[in-house]
């Protein structure tokens, strides 16, 4: 496999093999058919220093035997990015190449250069190479990482080291740990014996070698990833994702159980304004010690105010923990839980999605006394309303009677009106006659 290589005392980085293969090598595509070319191509590094590719300044050697070589080279920050001259002289500029035969990604401070079927011969590579750390060739790009214990639990966190390596060279150069990046993934197996049958792919965790949050040092080659299982319990496996500029890895771990997790909390709520809320804590005694159980939380209540509680070595459960009750509405309860299960594996796991919503309790049942006011008030209402009532009627009769008398007062009035005017008619008629 590809290795760093030094030659007669040379003290510049040597180049990896990314793929290469013989042109006496003819095969058809297919996995087992480009393992056997890869093995083939690299066992003629394997031989004499003649068939390495030292570099010396920013010179460089490819053998006439090489199909396809992938180049790092770090540039010194900001600077602008390489310029590859050819045994033939020609140039290759990062914006001006033959895309069939080569890929070209270039950052502020590297540029990745794979090409095929690259024209033996002395190469130069012009422009501020990093002295320190000169260039690579980019060769068997694997992870490995510390095996993750079972059974796993829902919600565990837990912290995982493991290493790159360039072939079979562990990844000594920092900057070439910063092209790459590993993500975490756990993909269901879909079982359909286990409850996360159909379940889509969760990301649960990041490999890093910066210094910060579970990674110890910077740069010291061990890359630590923390994990927060927060996916169904079932059958998974733990896919480690790796992504460099030019192409992606992939590799499996797996399959590994993930159990609900061994403590269960519950809210029961307060009946009175006066009592507080309770949090029950009941424990899974077939998978964890229950005396070993140790919880910190923080409850952020409706008002705004935080307040935090703990407790550890509980000789009974369920637990009960009270939690204020300051205000109705929704709280919002963080738990971090360290325990031992009953094969002495320490685990610690976090729930900061836990919540419960307060609402305000109905008022009290009325005593004897009360319903009896109660009684006696609807009684008076009732007879208040039919005493209006009857005066309504009565007065809406008393109206009707009115417009009665006055209809037939009008009919008669107009009936003798009438028998005055016919009267009257006659007799003026019976004058005229005479």
């Amino acid at each position: 496999m590809a290795r760093f290589v030094t030659q007669f005392g040379w003290a510049a980085l040597a180049l990896f093999l990314f793929s290469c293969s013989v042109t006496a090598v003819q095969q058809t595509s297919g996995a087992s058919d480009k393992e056997e070319v890869l093995k083939k191509a690299m066992s003629l590094i394997e031989g004499d220093m003649s068939n390495k590719l030292p570099i010396d300044g920013q010179r460089f050697r490819i053998d006439e035997n090489v199909d396809e070589i992938t180049l790092l080279f770090f540039r010194e920050p900001g600077s602008k990015p390489l310029i590859l001259i050819k045994p033939d002289g020609s140039k290759w500029y990062d914006s001006r190449y033959p895309t069939d035969q080569v890929t070209w990604y270039t950052d502020p401070n590297f540029d990745i250069i794979r090409i095929k079927n690259p024209q033996p011969g002395p190469w130069q590579a012009a422009g501020r190479i990093d002295e320190e750390n000169k260039a690579l060739v980019v060769s068997d790009i694997r992870f490995e990482a510390d095996p993750l214990p079972e059974p796993l639990y829902q919600n565990e966190e837990l912290k995982v080291e493991g290493r790159l390596y360039n072939g079979e060279e562990i990844v000594e150069t920092a900057r070439f740990r910063q092209t790459v990046t590993l993500d975490v993934l756990f993909i269901s197996t879909n079982n359909a014996d286990f409850d996360n049958f159909g379940a889509t792919p969760v990301r649960v965790a990041q490999f890093l070698d910066n210094g910060r949050g579970h990674d110890e040092r910077v740069g010291d080659g061990v890359f630590t990833g923390f994990f927060n299982l927060d996916v169904e319990p079932g059958q998974w496996m733990a896919t480690y994702e790796m992504t460099t500029p030019l192409y992606e890895r992939v590799f499996e771990f797996g399959p590994l159980v993930v159990k609900p997790l061994p403590v269960n909390f519950e809210v029961i709520e307060s009946e009175a304004v006066e009592d507080d809320h309770q949090l029950k804590v009941t424990v899974n005694d077939e998978e964890i010690d229950p005396k070993s159980l140790v919880v910190n939380g923080e409850t952020q209540f409706p008002n705004g105010e935080v307040r935090k509680f703990t407790f550890s070595q509980v000789d009974e459960f369920p637990y009960q923990v009270p939690i204020a009750n300051l205000a109705f509405g929704k709280h919002l309860i963080d738990i971090d839980i360290f325990a031992t299960t009953l094969d002495g594996r320490e685990f610690e796991a976090r729930l900061d999605d836990f919540s419960f919503i307060a609402t305000e309790p109905p008022p009290p049942e009325p005593t004897a006394a009360e319903i009896a006011e109660q009684q006696r008030i609807e009684a008076e209402r009732q007879r208040e309303i039919e005493r209006q009532e009857r005066q309504a009627k009565e007065k809406q009769a008393m109206m009707n009677l009115i417009i009665i008398v006055m209809v037939n007062v009008l009919i008669i009035a107009i009936a003798l009106f009438a028998l005055w005017w016919f009267k009257f008619r006659k007799k003026k008629t019976d004058k005229n006659d005479a």
